[in-house]
């Protein structure tokens, strides 16, 4: 287990008031939540998110309404319950409640998780009464459990099995949902960070240990929101995989901005060079005249003729002036 989601549904015994959302994290870092309040009168025009759906329907579900309901006037109630939740997460210590919870749904137990959203709640609502479903995800999961869902396995392999690929190894990036980067703004040449997977025997995989890998290619599916990426591995083995564009993985943050500085200063120096190199043929093609310079003679007719014009103008001006 390396990731975690809690989706819940509670009633307030006090107020009528109806709370339903998700939480998702990892073990020793902050949750990532959203959270909806909903009256007694609103339940009667809105159908309730199913709890009991996959994590990442449950999350669309809710992330949606959440928009609609947030540009409703007079919708106040809404986004202090938001801001409610969260100071309660900070009040309670953000890594703490996320090992909490990582380390209750890892040993299967309920009433610890309830215990936890309770007290989240009650400074808010009162005593509730909770429901709530738990997920176990791996890295690999979260690779692929939309892409699978999106396209089927036989619409993956048709890309994973390649001619250009099919010696590859398959591999699946290490997601950090919290704090990774989209793989659509990864570029060409930068680290990422993947788990290899081993063919053993026919049929049968094996995990690999994690490496850092550079990515020589990113290409889009087509009509989709997938991409195809290859990986070098280093040694000389290429890595392969689909992945969704928006998909946060896990990469090494301080050298990918070293890179990219270094990347920022190589262009910079190259636009330079390009400048003078192009200032050096200019000097070097005899047919464009650059920067000639004038020489004594130059000097002296231009000075003649200067003085010529003064003389013009004094004679002009003492015959208008004798008329």
């Amino acid at each position: 287990m390396d990731f975690y989601a809690l989706k819940f549904l509670a009633t307030s015994n006090l107020t009528g008031e109806t709370y339903v959302g998700y939480m998702f994290g990892k073990k020793a870092q902050t949750p990532y939540f959203n959270v909806l309040l909903l009256s007694r009168a609103q339940l009667r025009e809105i159908d309730l998110p199913d709890i009991t759906k996959d994590y990442l329907d449950f999350k669309s579900d809710i992330d949606m309404l959440y928009y609609q309901l947030s540009k409703e006037k007079n919708n106040n109630l809404l986004t202090q319950f938001k801001a409610y939740f969260y100071s309660m997460l900070k009040k309670m210590k953000f890594e703490v409640t996320g090992t909490k919870i990582f380390m209750a749904i890892e040993d299967e137990d309920v009433y610890v998780l309830k215990s936890i959203l309770s007290d989240i709640l009650s400074e808010w609502s009162g005593d509730t009464k909770i429901k709530l479903v738990a997920q176990k995800f791996d890295y690999k999961d979260l690779t692929w459990i939309t892409a699978v869902k999106e396209k089927g396995e036989e619409g993956l392999k048709e890309y994973l099995t390649r001619e250009d690929v099919k010696n590859a190894t398959e591999i699946y990036p290490i997601i950090d949902p919290i704090e990774g980067y989209s793989v659509s703004k990864l570029d060409i040449g930068e680290p990422i960070i993947v788990l290899p997977i081993e063919n053993k025997n026919e049929g049968e995989k094996k995990m690999g240990e994690v490496v850092e890998g550079k990515i020589i290619s990113k290409e889009l599916i087509p009509s989709s929101d997938y991409i195809f990426l290859k990986v070098d591995l280093g040694n000389g083995v290429l890595g392969k995989a689909v992945v969704h564009r928006e998909l946060k993985v896990s990469v090494d943050q301080n050298r990918l901005q070293i890179l990219r500085k270094s990347q920022e200063k190589t262009e910079h120096e190259n636009e330079t060079k390009t400048i003078g190199d192009l200032y050096v043929q200019m000097k070097n093609d005899k047919s464009i005249p650059i920067d000639k310079k004038i020489g004594s003679l130059d000097v002296l007719i231009i000075a003649g003729f200067s003085i010529i014009g003064i003389l013009l103008i004094i004679l002009i001006i003492i015959l208008l002036g004798s008329f």
